[in-house]
């Protein structure tokens, strides 16, 4: 099985728990702040969520005032997405297809990459092509914002299970925990979850793979891909790398204003 269909066959299993993992309000609080910040600071108005998953960041930046579209290669994300995006009565333009490739004339103020997801290019190879699809479509002086795992940290302290999500109301419980695999090369995440409703539990285990790119190397081919300028950050609050050793990485890089 090639890494583009692994993926379709995760996600078609994960994408209706995914936002009970990763909820939207929590995360709002999170990350709007830096989104209003780097998207007024370089004066975007256009976004391309190139890992839309299931549209939270299509549904916040709407909300914003912001004019964004999304693409990704999960069908079963894709059709999540949507169905997130009618509920709250938005109808941004979600595309199924691969990031390598984008296949778009229209040009964007900002193309983003969150969550983790470049990394699921496996090979600096395919790293770098995503990164120069990325880089194609957006307009001279536009920005890619890139949110990854900080695998330099995680490979040093190679923790073994990470409690990421409980939550329990009238509806019922959510548990989710990661149990990690480490290899050379790669990265396996086992995604342990127990949701109960109506006090009947359901367990499952979904796995996913990811490509470990340190922060460095991810650095070099951003540079090699043609951007400028590059900021690098620790977390959501801007923070400079290193400070609280945190497990995320985000760099905010420029495209020449004459490309």
């Amino acid at each position: 099985m090639d890494q583009a269909e692994s993926l379709r066959k995760f996600y078609s299993g994960f994408a209706g728990k995914y936002d009970l993992f990763m909820p939207w309000e929590q995360r709002i609080l999170r990350e709007r702040r830096f989104f209003k910040y780097m998207l007024d600071t370089y004066n975007v108005n256009s976004v391309l969520d190139c890992f839309c998953g299931t549209g939270f960041h299509l549904a916040m930046l709407s909300e914003m005032g912001y004019d964004v579209e999304g693409i990704d290669i999960s069908p079963d994300m894709v059709n999540k997405a949507r169905e997130n995006l009618k509920a709250r009565g938005l109808e941004p333009m979600i595309a199924l297809g691969d990031v390598k490739a984008i296949n778009t004339k229209k040009k964007y103020d900002c193309v983003l990459s969150m969550g983790n997801s470049l990394p699921h290019e496996f090979g600096d190879d395919n790293i770098l092509k995503a990164l120069k699809s990325m880089h194609d479509a957006l307009n001279p002086g536009g920005i890619c914002i890139v949110h990854i795992e900080n695998f330099d940290r995680l490979y040093e302290d190679r923790e073994l299970f990470i409690p990421s999500r409980h939550r329990r109301d009238d509806t019922g419980s959510d548990i989710f925990i990661f149990a990690i695999e480490y290899y050379e090369g790669r990265v396996v995440f086992n995604i342990l979850s127990v949701i109960e409703r109506g006090g009947l539990p359901k367990f499952a285990v979904d796995t996913v793979e990811y490509y470990p790119i340190k922060a460095g190397r991810l650095r070099e081919l951003i540079n090699e891909t043609g951007f400028g300028e590059i900021r690098c950050y620790e977390d959501f609050r801007m923070s400079p790398p290193g400070r609280d050793r945190t497990y995320d990485i985000i760099m905010v890089a420029k495209k020449d204003d004459n490309k």
